[in-house]
């Protein structure tokens, strides 16, 4: 690798950094349990965890059987 392409590697990253730091610092942070109520609504990708958990579960289930 070029110094020129380390170089370019560093700053992609850096840019990478700043944004990742600029996403973390528009979450607030929770005083109270009922702050958590509803914020996965219509959130399709925490549907498809609860459905995957419940698959996980009733599989463990019928093992147990």
């Amino acid at each position: 690798m070029t110094l020129e392409q380390l170089e370019e590697k560093v700053n992609d990253l850096e840019r990478q950094v700043a944004q990742l730091r600029a996403e973390n610092k528009s979450l607030r942070p929770m005083k109270h349990m009922a702050d958590t109520f509803g914020m996965f609504a219509d959130d399709p990708e925490f549907d498809e965890i609860v459905r995957l958990g419940r698959q996980f579960r009733d599989q463990a289930n019928a093992d147990d059987s």
